[in-house]
């Protein structure tokens, strides 16, 4: 299934939930209200830039007094939807990918548990900002982020921050420890970004562990991913991919689990994050 076959197919899927709700002369405030969601998903499910899980559409079914056989159509498109994976490119012309994905912005804002595995950069959520701007001026002057993106692309980036301080989501990160003695900016920012997560260890909604170097691993990190509940991002040079099948959700969620068990959290997690920045030296 093409991009484009898949945009359409969400579009359709949107199109005849808004229409059950209209039917029953519901607003989307209303029938957010009543589905206990923010607002905000009922419109990016309508306009196809969000994919509904089972659990949404027998939700939504439920409120808007829809039929068994109509519902049972629904999941059936549902299905036929999720059975391909949805990627998509970043664009030097569109950072922001309106329209061909939801954002991490507004995965973040929806999901309820993020999880999030690095292997080789700290994890977007727990960067500063002298590390996001690194990290983002790798892509300046190419086809990815034109100069003049790279502060609004790092302003998005801190704002998505602000879902840490929300209680009623929970964080759960798993590094490796090469992530903290990877110099992948100056050492002055290394060192303010260790600090930063060594200070975060402790926050109740959020679990940082770190795999420590020598740990025996249960599977090959071959890159690294975050979960938004059962929505996964996989970020390459290449390109960033979406995948939502429940398939792939129950697989990396095995995975996190399996690396998480071998990671340190807590105080041994901050002892491994100090150790690495009491031997932070300048490259020679």
């Amino acid at each position: 299934m093409s991009g484009n076959q898949t945009s359409g197919g969400r579009a359709a899927l949107g199109a005849r939930l808004r229409a059950l709700r209209a039917r029953e002369g519901m607003s989307g405030v209303s029938l957010a209200a009543e589905l206990r969601w923010v607002q905000s998903k009922v419109s990016r499910i309508e306009t196809g830039r969000q994919v509904p899980t089972d659990l949404d559409i027998r939700a939504w079914g439920a409120a808007t007094n829809t039929d068994d056989s109509t519902v049972d159509e629904l999941l059936d498109q549902l299905r036929i939807l999720r059975t391909a994976h949805v990627p998509w490119r970043r664009r030097a012309s569109d950072p922001v990918r309106t329209g061909a994905a939801p954002s991490m912005l507004e995965l973040a804002a929806d999901a309820t548990l993020v999880r999030n595995f690095e292997v080789g950069v700290v994890p977007g959520l727990l960067q500063t900002a002298d590390y996001a701007r690194v990290r983002l001026a790798e892509d300046v002057g190419s086809d990815r982020i034109p100069d003049e993106a790279l502060e609004d692309n790092l302003l998005r980036r801190l704002q998505r921050q602000q879902v840490l301080y929300d209680s009623t989501k929970r964080f759960q990160f798993v590094v490796t420890e090469s992530v903290l003695r990877m110099l992948l900016c100056p050492v002055e920012v290394m060192r303010g970004q260790l600090d930063r997560l060594a200070t975060l260890i402790g926050m109740g909604n959020v679990d940082l562990g770190v795999i420590p170097t020598g740990a025996l691993m249960p599977v090959a990190p071959l890159h690294g991913f975050v979960m938004f509940d059962d929505s996964i991002t996989i970020a390459t040079w290449a390109e960033e991919q979406l995948l939502q099948t429940p398939a792939d959700a129950n697989r990396f969620r095995g995975i996190f689990n399996r690396l998480s068990g071998i990671a340190r959290h807590g105080e041994g997690a901050r002892q491994i994050i100090l150790d690495a920045l009491t031997h932070l030296r300048a490259p020679a």
